[in-house]
């Protein structure tokens, strides 16, 4: 559900839209304010477009939460005075939520994941988070996963039950020492602070599985986990057309397969469109609070300040969905793949709730030169 949230002190009652650790009028404690119970106060139709709200006309209503706090919100249904707002949680395959982050990850990377039914965990549940650290770069570039996602996704769920000895961040780099990336994204900061283990997956054991033509080395480290979150940052890329869910997955594959699908662009398409098939069932979040627009998804791609947080069960529904919301062509990976019954890609089947499709739209700047996407 969409959150109204408040620091407040606890001695002088002064209330902030930000996160403050020490009032700066009496020096009092804060505390977090959260409201879920929003109705319609005021709206505000507007007609005029603009580079991050290109499709008019479009509504900003006010909202009041049960504690009297305001904010304003961009939908593009009408509403009435005292209506109230409310997004329901869908726990379906084809739901794919996307939170707008409002200063606090924790709370919209929390909020993205209740919104597709929430997770179950226990002192038990073996947990990996694959993020995306296979370049070196900091969190600012759009380049890495940004550690502050991951520490807030570690966060929740230590707080839903689980033990941060059974959680593991693993990656791989085909191109430097994973080190050298972990270490200049900030993630292990993130390692360190929480005590969670930490593998390189080109060290683990592979073996061989094969679907329909094709033969890949899969690393046997998917199937040692409950529950696996798959957290790349969305970038675009000049090759595959965005990093997001399929591409993220392709560490999971060996060296030498991953080298051998990037000889042939055609072959390529063809076995990305497979890997969810072939991997364990994982929940995506799609890291947009700072991603890459242009020629990404290297250091000739510019940062995109998106301030989003995608989640999804589904890595064809999760792609599809940020392909439409940053106006990108299409991706033929991600329509092969659900032809194929990984998942839906017609958006007519796909159901997105935290916000409205339409009112997230914005015409990021596509990447030049992909082999493989396709122009509409």
């Amino acid at each position: 559900m969409t959150k109204n949230i408040r620091w407040i002190c606890e001695k002088c009652n002064k209330k902030w839209i930000h996160p403050v650790d020490t009032c700066i009028y009496c020096s009092g404690k804060m505390k977090k304010q959260i409201g879920t119970t929003l109705k319609v106060i005021g709206m505000t139709k507007v007609f005029t477009p603009s580079p991050p709200h290109p499709i008019i006309p479009y509504n900003v209503i006010m909202l009041e939460d049960e504690h009297g706090n305001r904010m304003p919100k961009k939908v593009m249904k009408d509403y009435s005075l005292g209506d109230s707002y409310l997004d329901v949680a869908d726990s379906s395959d084809n739901a794919v939520s996307v939170v707008k982050i409002k200063y606090d990850f924790y709370e919209a990377v929390k909020e993205a994941i209740e919104l597709i039914g929430d997770v179950k965990v226990d002192a038990a549940t073996k947990i990996l988070i694959k993020p995306n650290l296979s370049i070196p770069g900091y969190a600012y570039i759009g380049i890495c996963t940004n550690p502050k996602v991951l520490d807030a996704l570690i966060e929740y769920i230590i707080e839903k039950g689980a033990k941060a000895e059974n959680i593991t961040i693993a990656e791989q780099s085909f191109f430097v020492p994973l080190e050298k990336a972990a270490s200049k994204s900030g993630v292990i900061n993130v390692i360190k602070k929480f005590g969670v283990k930490y593998a390189d997956i080109s060290l683990t054991e592979f073996e061989t599985v094969n679907a329909r033509e094709f033969s890949f080395e899969v690393s046997k480290i998917v199937k040692q986990f409950d529950l696996i979150f798959n957290v790349p940052v969305i970038k675009t890329d000049m090759i595959l057309g965005i990093d997001g869910a399929f591409e993220n997955l392709t560490r999971f594959l060996s060296k030498k397969t991953f080298t051998e699908l990037a000889k042939d662009p055609t072959k390529a398409v063809n076995a990305l469109a497979l890997l969810p098939s072939i991997l364990s069932k994982f929940i995506t979040i799609g890291d947009a609070s700072i991603g890459m627009q242009g020629n990404g998804p290297a250091e000739n791609g510019e940062p995109g300040f998106f301030n989003l947080i995608f989640c999804s069960r589904n890595p064809v529904c999760h792609d599809k969905i940020v392909q439409e919301v940053f106006c990108l062509r299409k991706l033929p990976y991600v329509e092969l793949a659900g032809k194929l019954g990984a998942g839906a890609y017609e958006m007519s089947k796909i159901k997105v709730i935290g916000s409205e499709l339409e009112s997230l739209r914005r015409d990021i700047k596509q990447p030049i030169g992909s082999r493989l996407i396709k122009k509409d």
